[in-house]
């Protein structure tokens, strides 16, 4: 096993392309779960995909990477403030006096 996840560890699909056998429902840029390894050559097996004609349900590990959260947590960050901005012009657009509440 060349791989370095672990259970439990969330990975992305990075190559969902079929070869000989058929890969069920696995899809590029999905997010998977390991939830263990094929003994004899070290695939995962996800929680959320089963391959139909692998004896282990197993799927090879370089189809896969790891998740980088940090990349999603900087992403998220630069969102903020964008999002935050719109929403004080949405607040400031609106008509807070008593006569407009009151109808």
């Amino acid at each position: 096993m060349d791989h370095n996840f672990e259970i439990g560890e969330v990975v992305v699909c990075v190559n969902a392309r079929r070869r000989w056998y058929r890969l069920g429902d696995l899809k590029k840029d999905e997010l998977y779960t390991v939830v263990g390894f094929n003994p004899y050559d070290g695939g995962l097996i996800l929680k959320e995909a089963k391959s139909p004609r692998s004896g282990f349900n197993a799927y090879k590990a370089e189809r896969f990477r790891k998740v980088d959260y940090a990349f999603a947590e900087d992403l998220l960050n630069n969102m903020k403030p964008v999002v935050q901005e719109k929403e004080l012009i949405h607040i400031k657009e609106r008509d807070f006096s008593i006569a407009a509440i009151l109808n």
